[in-house]
């Protein structure tokens, strides 16, 4: 807890971001094993094996939850396109940060296992924590709950500036990070990480580079960024259609998602 000024103690803000899965009263188990303010319901965008029985449950939980006057919001994830929950969920964290919510929990009690591990590679970019239900089960059904595991996270190494610079490119010019996470705005919907920007060669990012920092930039050295960030599945190369000796570049959703983390930072740190 803090302090205020009057010297009595501020409560921290605490946010559960809920993978949404196939059984209301085992996530319920869960969530209310912890104090929360608001809980943000996570399901599929688009069709999926059990997307009707997800629609229920979550029809359920906004209920259930509703009646106790728990803020509640529902976000919809493209678990259709790999490695784009990852960017969506980093995404996510820092809009409830910046909306006033210090304390971030994700509960994958109820994912499945490829989404799980998503939402894993996630929390260890933003070091955020990461919860699974310990369940008591009689007859294999969830009847009671032990406790919540806290699921060790792997830190992940954060981006040298340069690397930082060079993944900047892909972005439209922006004067204020908080454009990144505006509340109102999805990550589908926020033309600063919606569409990213891709180069067609090698050339023309090299140009882009030497204009943002308004000195000549060797080839080689182009090649050296491109190499340490395709390391960490940060950027994509593939031919280009049109040029076959050129190569195509864009930004990932993992390189968005290490991108998202690192201006974050960066920015709270100068405030």
């Amino acid at each position: 807890m803090e302090m205020e000024s009057d010297g009595r103690m501020m409560k921290r803000k605490s946010c559960q971001i809920v993978l949404v899965g196939h059984t209301a009263q085992k996530l319920i188990f869960s969530i209310d094993k912890e104090v929360v303010q608001k809980l943000v319901f996570i399901s599929e965008r688009e069709p999926l094996s059990g997307t009707a029985e997800a629609k229920k449950v979550l029809s359920e939980l906004n209920k259930y939850y509703m009646e106790r006057k728990v803020e509640v919001q529902n976000v919809l994830f493209d678990f259709h396109v790999q490695t784009k929950p990852i960017a969506e969920l980093v995404h996510l964290i820092y809009q409830q940060k910046l909306q006033g919510f210090e304390d971030i929990t994700v509960n994958v009690s109820g994912g499945l296992r490829y989404m799980d591990i998503w939402f894993y590679i996630a929390c260890c970019l933003s070091n955020t924590r990461l919860i699974h239900g310990d369940f008591v089960y009689e007859k294999n059904q969830e009847v009671g709950i032990y406790s919540n595991l806290e699921l060790t996270t792997i830190p992940f190494p954060s981006l040298s500036e340069k690397q930082f610079e060079f993944l900047e490119l892909f972005f439209n010019d922006y004067i204020d990070y908080t454009k990144f996470f505006m509340p109102e705005h999805s990550f589908n919907d926020n033309p600063l990480v919606a569409k990213p920007k891709r180069y067609d060669s090698l050339e023309d990012i090299k140009e882009a580079l030497e204009t943002k920092r308004k000195t000549e930039i060797s080839r080689g050295s182009i090649n050296g960024f491109i190499r340490k960030l395709e390391n960490i599945s940060a950027v994509t190369l593939y031919p280009n259609p049109e040029d076959r000796k050129e190569r195509s570049i864009e930004i990932s959703y993992i390189g968005i998602a290490y991108f998202l983390n690192e201006i974050y930072k960066k920015r709270k740190k100068k405030e």
